[in-house]
């Protein structure tokens, strides 16, 4: 059972890294557990930093921006992480990188996972693992996957990072539009 709590998240320091935020973010959420930093929110320039250091690490690492073929993001609906979310005992999801299609592009599958950190369904994962017999059926635990967007659903990180360019901050440095120009 989810208890209700104060929690204070994460901002970036000036190069862009997480560290603990001397400003509490009123945010009552609920969390099980350790809580660590599962579900904890983040600031703006949290936000900014993270992203701007995956985009420059891409931008400075040619073979690993192939890899990712242009899909930086991957897109859940709600009504998909609810269905995680309901499943008996689930407290956490885990994202598994996969490729879904013959397209090889790279995308996410989101896990249902109790308050140990156990996939929902571990037994009978086990057992289907085990048997080799990987039959899809009534009683199989629930994963959900979202396609690719890639190019599409960027457009609006696209324009805030063209935003943040544009005012001359540091993150806005490489942005994912550089990324495609190279």
């Amino acid at each position: 059972m989810s208890d209700k709590m104060m929690v204070s998240g994460y901002t970036a320091n000036d190069q862009g890294y997480l560290q603990d935020t001397t400003i509490p973010i009123d945010s009552h959420m609920p969390f099980t557990g350790d809580p660590k930093t599962y579900g904890m929110p983040v600031t703006v320039s949290a936000f900014y930093g993270m992203m701007y250091h995956f985009y420059k690490y891409l931008d400075t690492h040619p073979e690993v921006k192939a890899f990712f073929q242009k899909v930086y993001s991957v897109e859940f609906s709600k009504a998909s992480l609810f269905r995680l979310l309901s499943q008996p005992g689930c407290e956490y999801v885990r994202f598994n990188f996969v490729i879904p299609e013959a397209d090889d592009k790279i995308s996410l599958m989101g896990q249902g996972l109790d308050a140990n950190h156990k996939s929902i369904g571990f037994d009978v994962l086990l057992e289907k693992a085990q048997s080799g017999k990987l039959y899809d059926g009534p009683g199989d635990p629930n994963a959900e996957e979202r396609g690719n967007g890639g190019e599409k659903q960027q457009l609006d990180l696209d324009e805030l990072f063209a935003a943040l360019k544009a005012s001359g901050h540091p993150f806005g440095a490489v942005t994912p539009v550089d990324l495609e120009n190279c």
